[in-house]
């Protein structure tokens, strides 16, 4: 409990801002190493290693039909997903929460959360 009333008073600010750039004891090391920042769906479905025939990134019980270059991910093993004629979607299910969005859309998931927040508090963020 006291970790979550702490938590809840923190500013949402990125690590960098909120920290790196503010440290004195902070250090680069040159290195030679891809990076990507796993903050989105879009990065998520790009380092997702079992794609299979038609570039679908899944995870969960899914089904698909004439469905290509999708991400699906389920958060409850028990439930069955079958889609059809999707192409190029993030369809993510948090059990609360179904997100169905246009991959070449996703940067307006940060307005969808922010709707979200407004409309009905952050039972659903």
């Amino acid at each position: 409990k006291k970790t979550d009333e702490i938590y809840s008073r923190c500013l949402n600010v990125s690590i960098d801002y909120g920290v790196m750039e503010k440290a004195p004891n902070v250090y680069v090391i040159p290195s030679n190493i891809t990076w990507s920042d796993l903050g989105t769906w879009g990065s998520s479905y790009d380092h997702f290693k079992d794609k299979d025939a038609k570039a679908n990134a899944l995870s969960g019980k899914i089904m698909l039909y004439d469905s290509s270059g999708n991400l699906v991910k389920i958060s409850d093993p028990s439930k069955l997903v079958v889609l059809q004629g999707m192409k190029d979607f993030i369809v993510v299910d948090t059990g609360d929460v179904l997100l169905i969005c246009k991959k070449d859309k996703e940067q307006k998931v940060r307005d969808f959360v922010a709707d979200v927040r407004k409309n009905f508090g952050e039972k659903f963020v």
